[in-house]
């Protein structure tokens, strides 16, 4: 660490700045940002899915926090493997933001009389391979295509007629307070229409053997996010799933007890849900492996299938 500033890593895009200064403002301690630039953001045109390397946000940052040029690398935690390279671990996540998509569309491409609210044939920017996998489920004859960008630039893809509507994540247009305008909003349920694991948390990475850095970044951590995040992405490993596949899980841990909420691509290409409440946090995994191997039984989503998708909520 510094003589002088705690050294905090991020990438450079709006949403990551916002990240690392929200971070630096929780600190007791007088702070800087340095933007380190990841493959993420030099191959902006490159495919995410079915990419064998990890790390394709976050290698470069956790290097230059291995060497010892930056005391924290700030992430968006659905961003971060789920192994840390050895010497790092997970220092803190502080409370999470919402965690459902949201559907944004175009005027030209808004029908009022579907369900999800996209006419027919439209093309939807739906980079991860779970949206695509939930859009194949809900309407079939819409068109998922590769997004790729930052949220500023994605919104100005729809805007600008390159694609009839996107889907983005809820926290990072409330983080940035974007002017979506022409464009109609719609909050997807969560319920069914379930998140990337870790979505909407931040996770603050640092070196394993750092006392001191550990005791200042453990002063952020906000336990119940925390341990919910933790779940959801020991289910992704037990689901032998990582950052870019077809899986999703939401959990949430109040007074010890997790409500949770799994879905994933099965091999018949069948997208399937299970939901399960009340659980002691020992149960969730015992649970939802059962459930994978067909050997459990779960209880539906607790959300009437016409509430999908409805007008947003103001940010």
């Amino acid at each position: 660490m510094s003589e002088t500033l705690f050294r905090i890593g991020t990438r450079g895009s709006r949403l990551a700045l916002w990240q690392a200064h929200m971070v630096k403002g929780l600190l007791d301690v007088p702070a800087e940002i340095r933007v380190i630039k990841t493959s993420g953001d030099r191959l902006l045109k490159t495919p995410l899915q079915g990419r064998i390397e990890k790390g394709f946000f976050t290698k470069e940052i956790e290097q230059e926090l291995l060497d010892g040029h930056v005391d924290a690398a700030v992430h968006s935690l659905k961003d971060l493997p789920t192994e840390n390279p050895p010497g790092l671990v997970l220092g803190a996540t502080p409370e999470r933001a919402a965690v459902n998509d949201v559907l944004l569309v175009s005027e030209a491409a808004y029908d009022p009389d579907e369900p999800f609210p996209v006419k027919k044939g439209g093309k939807i920017g739906a980079t991860s391979l779970r949206r695509q996998a939930l859009l194949k489920a809900a309407r079939p004859d819409l068109e998922p295509l590769l997004i790729r960008g930052n949220v500023p630039t994605r919104i100005s893809k729809v805007v600008d007629g390159e694609y009839d509507a996107a889907i983005l994540a809820r926290a990072g247009l409330e983080r940035l307070g974007l002017d979506i305008a022409p464009l109609k909003a719609f909050d997807l349920n969560p319920y069914l229409w379930p998140c990337a694991s870790g979505q909407g948390a931040v996770g603050v990475q640092i070196r394993r053997n750092d006392p001191k850095v550990t005791e200042i970044i453990g002063k952020i951590n906000h336990a119940p996010t925390r341990r919910a995040v933790e779940l959801e992405r020991e289910l992704l490993v037990a689901f032998g799933c990582g950052c870019h596949d077809p899986f999703a899980s939401w959990v949430r841990v109040e007074e010890e007890r997790a409500t949770v909420l799994i879905s994933s691509l099965f091999p018949d290409g069948s997208w399937k849900s299970a939901y399960f409440a009340n659980l002691s946090e020992d149960e969730v995994l015992p649970r939802a492996i059962a459930w994978k191997n067909g050997q459990g039984e779960a209880l539906p989503p607790p959300r009437a299938p016409e509430e999908l998708c409805k007008p947003a909520k103001p940010w």
